[in-house]
């Protein structure tokens, strides 16, 4: 018997190549690969490109719709299909008009409330046509059962996909912790993430006043605090790299930071920044956001406040090389994208 067809549409703004966004990348074309090695004819297009001509894709059995937003265009074609075949699929409080003050647009980047509204209203527009969907995270799901009146809402956390999760074990192979050049690193992608950098400056200018040894590795476009500008010679920037490549680099470090601002918004957020960098060998000091805390491993400590961040920076990692491939390999099982795709399918196609 022939296993139904997905078709994954990402609503980014990386129109031609929507696999270098990466949140597309983990709620798209992960999941076309690993459904793909069950069997599903799978593909992934961008918005922009599905809407110009949606004839073309109506041949699929199930569309999801990666943070869709409402178009004359995309209206048409949900209206026209069967609600069933229809998915919305969320990792993001990017629907929540209610919280645009809290969105990166608007804190780091100073765009216009008003603006961002009527973007986060687009996408709610969007939503409401839907009956079913997905999301990454379990908050995620209780706005979307708030908000929406869905049928189905599930959660499907972000899965790794095998050749990031083959890279790091490789890495983690070849780069015993104790090895490691880099006492910490912070990888924030985007400058969004500066305030969550700021909020830990003073237990991180503590941390690396306490010892010159001490390292710190800062892989993006972050703003370095000024409580930290005298600490320079302890600080290196390093250039952006792929994804597939982070693994190397988060392997030169023994600890990984993940600070995130206690917002509504970020209590949403995927833990992808726990199991990326655990994948690679690294514990990861970070704020227990919901998709955070869910984990227990020895590769994780959760701090709160404060104090909790100054004792777990100070503190040295006393696994050996055998407790971190253990805990490693343990983080690869949860997280694999084969994983949450069964969930998927369980919950969409065999439901």
């Amino acid at each position: 018997m022939k296993k139904p067809s997905i078709l994954f549409i990402s609503n980014t703004s990386r129109h031609v190549r929507p696999y270098y966004d990466p949140s597309t990348r983990y709620r798209c074309f992960n999941f076309a690969q690993s459904l793909s090695a069950e069997g599903h004819a799978t593909s992934c297009v961008s918005q922009a490109v599905f809407q110009k001509q949606p004839e073309m894709f109506s041949g699929y059995d199930f569309f999801v719709f990666h943070r869709p937003a409402l178009t004359p265009e995309l209206a048409e074609f949900l209206i026209s299909m069967p609600t069933e075949r229809l998915i919305a699929d969320f990792d993001d409080l990017n629907f929540s008009v209610g919280h645009a003050a809290e969105t990166p647009a608007v804190r780091t980047r100073s765009e216009n409330v008003s603006t961002v509204s009527k973007n986060l209203a687009k996408i709610a527009g969007a939503a409401s046509l839907f009956s079913q969907f997905s999301s990454s995270t379990t908050p995620l799901a209780k706005y979307i059962s708030d908000l929406f009146t869905p049928t189905i809402s599930a959660v499907i956390h972000n899965g790794v996909d095998p050749t990031f999760a083959g890279i790091s074990q490789l890495i983690r192979h070849r780069c015993p912790v104790n090895t490691r050049p880099y006492t910490f690193a912070y990888f924030p992608g985007t400058a969004s993430h500066n305030p969550d950098l700021k909020m830990i400056e003073e237990p991180l200018r503590a941390a690396l006043a306490s010892d010159k040894s001490l390292k710190l590795l800062i892989a993006g476009p972050v703003k370095i605090p000024d409580a930290l500008a005298k600490y320079s010679s302890q600080i290196h920037k390093a250039d952006y790299v792929a994804f597939h490549e982070l693994p190397v680099l988060m392997a030169k470090s023994k600890f990984v930071l993940g600070p995130l601002e206690p917002t509504e918004f970020n209590q949403c957020k995927s833990g992808l920044k726990f199991f990326e960098a655990a994948l690679s060998g690294c514990t990861v000091i970070g704020t227990p956001i919901p998709d955070i805390d869910r984990f227990n491993s020895q590769l994780l400590r959760k701090c709160s406040t404060p104090e909790d961040w100054e004792k777990a920076l100070l503190t040295p990692i006393s696994l050996s090389n055998e407790e971190v491939e253990d805990a490693a390999a343990q983080v690869d099982f949860e997280v694999s994208s084969e994983r949450q795709t069964a969930n998927w399918i369980n919950e969409f196609i065999e439901k």
